[in-house]
């Protein structure tokens, strides 16, 4: 990790009473950093797993995933929606108890859009500080202090991004937006293998069966042509439409 970030989440976890580590609900394993969990631990604090997104998942995969996160490691697990104000009541008691129902402050970490800052505003509610939020990553630069209410506090740290990160990884966990790329081209390639062809069809309204057999290339091509995106030549621009699949998939239209 950048050592800005880690200076920054290492004051961060020295001023905390409780963590809560802040995960993609539909990549959990992706989005977990077990670097700074074993910071958290070593430092005899206490951490929490939280897994964001709850709305872009369905039920049975939710409670998948948050059995099989709390078998391997052990932790508690809150699973919910800070976009839908879903489950964050039982994310407040988890927090009190956990701190006795004493007041404290909790560090919330992260990958960038995991959503933290949301997170922290649906925690604060209304009349109290709020943390500025935006779908471009690392918009949090240092560590911000929210009180929630007498001497509760919440701390929010900028987005971690470990080095040597593979930028499809970073993307689509959305640590990373198109215009941080460096090989769009490449990332919407890796991006269509990833969902696969009948995902595609739904998102951007083909016939049933009309990518059916077609290759990641040929795809891209489709989208192009159904979109317009026409270069010189009147051949398909597929620069922009791997840019049209990668701003898709971050609206959640795909």
């Amino acid at each position: 990790m950048r050592t800005g970030f880690l200076n920054h989440v290492s004051a961060l976890v020295k001023q905390s009473d409780l963590v809560a580590e802040i995960l993609d609900a539909r990549y959990p394993e992706r989005t977990r950093n077990e670097r700074l969990e074993k910071m958290v631990l070593e430092n005899k604090k206490k951490l929490v797993l939280v897994m964001n997104k709850a709305d872009l998942v369905t039920k049975d995969e939710a409670e998948s995933r948050k059995h099989n996160l709390g078998e391997e490691t052990g932790m508690k697990v809150i699973f919910l929606s800070a976009k839908e104000k879903d489950g964050i009541n039982l994310l407040r008691r988890e927090i009190s108890e956990s701190l006795g129902n004493k007041a404290g402050t909790v560090g919330i970490i992260g990958y960038p859009n995991t959503g933290k800052s949301s997170l922290i505003n649906a925690l604060a509610g209304r009349g109290r500080g709020r943390v500025a939020t935006s779908r471009k990553a690392g918009l949090t630069r240092g560590i911000t202090r929210v009180k929630v209410s007498e001497g509760w506090y919440l701390l929010d740290s900028p987005g971690i991004i470990p080095f040597g990160e593979d930028e499809f990884d970073l993307f689509l966990i959305e640590s990373k937006n198109p215009n941080q790329l460096k090989d769009v081209a490449g990332v919407a390639l890796k991006l269509i293998q990833f969902m696969g062809n009948e995902r595609i069809e739904k998102g951007f309204k083909f016939e049933k069966g009309a990518l059916e057999g077609k290759d990641e290339n040929d795809v891209l091509e489709a989208i192009a042509k159904k979109k317009r995106l026409i270069g010189s030549g009147g051949k398909a621009d597929e620069d922009r439409a791997a840019r049209e699949i990668l701003e898709a998939y971050q609206r959640h239209e795909v």
